[in-house]
């Protein structure tokens, strides 16, 4: 029987079925999302990514992708599951780190959180950024988006929960333009 950790700390099968190139991309992508993240906020001084954290958060969400394609038998996985799936290692394994001492505040304390709902709300809004809302249009929307962090900061969440979330979105999406 194999060792449990080596089942799941070896990543050896995704190298050879995703290939190098490929988790490495990933890993640049989200390494730069973090880096523009922490420069808009102007706390690239308090906060660092680390960059073992980060490494697995991208290879436990290519493990994931593995299982997935596996099981349901599919070459590809939707956009939706890559925004969810993604978002579920970067939560859980945190690769944001604060390094300024005395500087745990509610925002730095989240900070993880905060990038992950803001890559979620850009993903929900792609294509619609020109788009004005009406006033009447806007609560509900600012009021998910409410919802959406504080979910993510004190709410228990997995993958499938988040791509739930972000169905949900769509579906209301789908059904508003419906009237």
């Amino acid at each position: 029987m194999k060792n449990i950790e080596s089942v799941y700390m070896n990543y050896d099968s995704l190298l050879s079925e995703f290939g190098e190139d490929v988790i490495r991309s990933r890993y640049a992508f989200l390494d730069r999302e973090c880096g523009e993240f922490l420069n808009s906020l102007e706390i690239g001084e308090k906060v660092r990514v680390d960059e073992v954290l980060l490494m697995h958060a991208v290879l436990d969400y290519f493990s994931d992708v593995s299982r997935l394609k596996l099981f349901h038998h599919i070459h590809h996985i939707n956009e939706i599951k890559v925004v969810a799936y993604e978002s579920y290692w970067l939560l859980r394994r945190r690769p944001l780190q604060v390094t300024a001492e005395g500087q745990q505040d509610d925002f730095l304390s989240f900070v993880n959180e905060k990038f992950v709902f803001s890559r979620i709300s850009a993903f929900l809004i792609k294509g619609h950024k020109d788009l004005v809302l009406k006033p009447e249009d806007k609560k509900p929307f600012l009021n998910y988006l409410d919802t959406l962090y504080y979910f993510l900061k004190y709410r228990q969440y997995d993958a499938q929960m988040l791509e739930l979330m972000i169905l949900g979105f769509k579906a209301g999406e789908i059904w508003g333009r419906q009237g």
